[in-house]
């Protein structure tokens, strides 16, 4: 898969696309539906793209912390985006200056720069500076370069609860690791450093509280300053919680 690591617009691309946009922090089953549906309207001729955003736009906007820790940090949000299938990952960051993009410089000036026949997002998108930058606003504004909007409905359960990254992050938090695997639709897992049987870079990741956790590496022991106790060798590591 390839990425790209833009401030404002996409890098420009001839080659005949789907897009999708969003966050896509966790790629939880909700996210899986709009990649499906994705797949299923491109061509065989076709790129599907994906434009994300990060950091949570309530943390760059607002520094609230609860939405500094992701899912997803990184690497692992393009793992799994090209595990389900996409082909190019545009990783905007999120800043205030970036906020004040309006919906129609966003599609004049940023998704002109792709070669888009479609675009697939969940039905409660919203996109560019302003309220009412909802999904009939960008079918209306694409529809004179003749791109198509299709907006999936939102995943729930069968308690009617909608499937998001805050009910799985809070999930987690709460050490109920196969609740929010359930609604991640695949394994949850982190990755850092081991040094001296402890791995660290774990700042941006959502973690259980401290505790004792058994996971594929063995009992690890996860502590306040959100950092992993653990039995592995120095290095780069990756574990899955139980």
């Amino acid at each position: 898969m390839e990425i790209y690591h833009v401030d404002l617009a996409p890098p420009e691309d001839t080659r005949p696309a789907v897009l999708s946009i969003g966050k896509f922090d966790g790629v939880h089953v909700g996210h899986q539906k709009i990649l499906r549906t994705a797949r299923r309207i491109k061509t065989a001729e076709e790129r599907f793209s994906v434009i994300s955003f990060s950091p949570h736009p309530l943390y760059a906007l607002h520094g609230l912390e609860a939405y500094r820790e992701m899912l997803t940090p990184g690497a692992e949000k393009a793992y799994w985006l090209a595990h389900y299938g996409v082909d190019s990952l545009i990783e905007t960051a999120f800043t205030a200056s970036y906020a004040e993009t309006s919906p129609e410089i966003f599609v004049h000036e940023h998704l002109t720069n792709l070669q888009l026949r479609h675009i697939i997002v969940g039905e409660e998108f919203n996109f560019g500076k302003g309220r009412d930058s909802d999904v009939e606003l960008l079918r209306s504004l694409c529809a004179p370069y003749g791109i198509e909007v299709t907006a999936v409905p939102i995943e729930k359960e069968q308690t009617r609860e909608k499937v998001s990254s805050t009910v799985i992050r809070a999930l987690i938090r709460e050490g109920r690791i196969q609740e929010a695997e359930h609604f991640l639709g695949h394994p949850f897992f982190v990755r850092g450093v081991v040094k001296a049987g402890l791995m660290t870079g774990l700042e941006d990741v959502v973690l259980p509280q401290a505790g004792s956790y058994l996971s594929d590496a063995g009992l690890v022991e996860i502590l306040p300053d959100k950092e992993i106790k653990m039995d592995l060798p120095d290095g780069p590591a990756r574990i899955s919680f139980q």
